[in-house]
């Protein structure tokens, strides 16, 4: 992938603007103050934790910081605090840890430092970008369907071969799928028509329906970080009495079976294979990383399958009730062709031409937003 002039030019003047709100000695939020001794502050200026806060010997002063890294004493939600308990710092020191809101521009600012004409979509363009990727997809397609005579999908030693060929189309049909991300969010082209046509048949074809997940993406995007009603990667509330998937207790049993050392590399491996394999089926079938405060969801079937906290908040209201089930239709279409398919020619051809690449797909989509 190439970056575009533009695209270059768009990043400097966003950093530009971000710059704006810290000051002149580099940066340094304007405010770093002292809470509890649980609470470390960050010494900006040198990249470290205040000693004092960390032997817990008080003076919040941090008399040793130069001018240009005063502390002032505000509101609580004006304060850059973070908790260092259980945290490993990387090579930025926390850093981006101690950064409040007022060190960011607001949606308004971005958006003027953006040329209008990248909020335009181009037809062209992407219809472009979709033969590029219908293209290289068909022709990994096709080495598959050729190679069936000579590598049986049914004999376990060809496992190799398919595994390769998978991971190969899959990553080149990741193009489709980012395609069809664009359709959803508006971005393929202004015609609605062809955008809606061109997007229903790709999530269609990764078994995904369209309008249920164009509504979700949105509410996804929409309470990105809230606790209680974002839509992926949620992390439990271990003060929550009703977790929906809750993995504070399995992680603590895994420590406590194989040790702290074994125990996390176990763990993470367990959860590389949730995520990466299992998370994104799950995810439709269930809301699986949901905020709870909706209840258990499912992209297919439009009411939630249980009582949500939030009823007024629940994933599809109204008239996307009878776009899910519009939805519905072409998953179902595709979904027949493939289980006619195995049926007809054997579930280890199937996997290994379609079913292989589609996991690849997934596991890279799950990747690049875990």
């Amino acid at each position: 992938m190439m970056f575009h002039t533009k695209t270059i030019s768009i990043f400097i003047a966003t950093i530009a603007a971000t710059c704006n709100n810290y000051h002149a000695s580099g940066f340094t939020p304007t405010t770093i103050s002292t809470r509890q001794q649980t609470t470390t502050s960050l010494n900006i200026a040198t990249s470290l934790p205040n000693v004092a806060d960390i032997l817990n010997l008080g003076g919040g002063s941090n008399n040793n910081n130069n001018n240009n890294n005063n502390i002032e004493e505000k509101e609580p939600e004006t304060k850059a605090l973070i908790d260092l308990d259980g945290i490993a710092l990387s090579g930025l020191k926390g850093k981006a840890l101690s950064l409040t809101t007022e060190d960011f521009p607001d949606s308004g600012t971005v958006r003027k430092v953006i040329p209008a004409d990248c909020f335009e979509p181009e037809t062209a363009k992407s219809l472009g970008y979709l033969s590029v990727s219908v293209v290289g997809t068909a022709l990994c397609t096709a080495f598959g369907f050729a190679a069936l005579p000579i590598l049986d999908p049914a004999n376990i030693l060809t496992l190799p071969f398919w595994t390769a060929y998978s991971v190969v189309t899959g990553t080149v049909a990741m193009g489709l799928w980012v395609l069809a991300h664009e359709c959803g969010h508006g971005a393929f082209s202004k015609d609605k028509k062809l955008q809606d046509a061109v997007g229903y048949v790709l999530h269609s074809l990764f078994l995904v329906p369209y309008y249920s997940w164009q509504r979700s993406h949105a509410v996804h995007h929409r309470y990105t970080n809230h606790m209680e009603l974002g839509e992926t990667h949620v992390p439990d509330d271990e003060n929550a009495d009703d977790n929906l998937y809750d993995s504070i207790e399995l992680r603590k049993t895994f420590l406590d079976k194989f040790g702290d050392e074994k125990g996390i590399e176990l763990w993470g491996s367990f959860q590389a294979f949730l995520h990466l394999i299992i998370g994104w089926p799950a995810y439709l079938l269930i809301g699986a990383t949901g905020g709870p405060d909706r209840g258990m969801t499912n992209h297919y079937f439009p009411n939630p399958l249980t009582e949500p906290k939030q009823p007024k908040k629940e994933l599809f209201p109204g008239n996307w009730k009878e776009k899910v089930y519009q939805s519905d239709i072409g998953v179902a279409f595709v979904a027949a062709g493939a289980l006619t398919w195995a049926a007809c020619n054997g579930i280890p051809e199937m996997m290994a031409i379609y079913g292989g690449p589609l996991i690849v797909v997934n596991a890279w989509l799950v990747l690049y937003t875990w």
